[in-house]
């Protein structure tokens, strides 16, 4: 047994709800991080789909679907240099790992890892996560791993946004693209 065994020690009642706290917090920041990308996919959706239907077409669909609907339709657009494309497309592929990330993070049971000694302060936390037909798994989400995912979605999201404004700024002037929705109690 290493001395750092021996000093190990549960977390008390305030150490527990501090914890718990911080995650709540992540796990909203990483929440409303991938709202705003999603926002962002739908926009550029919109924009490449020449319809006054797109806003319909691109409502409702979970950020998979988007991710890989919008790949689809960059690679067969006209109005766009291979430049382009190619930024786009990097852009989408770099959303799939963010989006699995974020997936464990905010669909699993996110709870602090074991106990700790007196000179560590808790760095991680491991979710429970399951997905269809598979068993569930523990997965080691450290604190830092939770603001980088939130940081990188934010960014992310961002260079989609600037992206569809210097690639397709008159499709995203459309009125389909630019319509505000009526504010409904």
């Amino acid at each position: 047994m290493t001395d750092d065994l021996l000093t190990r020690r549960p977390h008390t009642p305030e150490e527990q709800e501090a914890l718990q706290d911080r995650m709540s917090l992540l796990v909203g920041d990483v929440a409303r991080a991938s709202a705003v990308v999603e926002l962002h996919l739908r926009q550029l959706m919109q924009a490449l789909i020449d319809s006054k239907y797109a806003e319909v077409t691109a409502a409702g669909l979970a950020a998979n679907e988007l991710i890989e609907t919008c790949a689809a339709l960059v690679k067969i657009n006209r109005e766009i240099t291979e430049a382009q494309r190619s930024e786009c497309l990097a852009h989408l592929s770099a959303l799939k790992p963010l989006y699995t990330r974020r997936n464990q993070l905010i669909h699993g049971l996110w709870a602090p890892a074991g106990m700790r000694t007196d000179q560590d302060e808790p760095a991680e936390a491991l979710a429970l996560v399951s997905k269809r037909r598979t068993a569930t798994k523990a997965v080691n989400i450290t604190f830092v791993e939770a603001e980088e995912l939130a940081r990188s979605l934010r960014e992310t999201g961002m260079s989609i946004f600037r992206w569809v404004c210097g690639a397709l700024l008159p499709q995203l002037q459309r009125e389909q693209v630019t319509a505000v929705p009526e504010v409904t109690e």
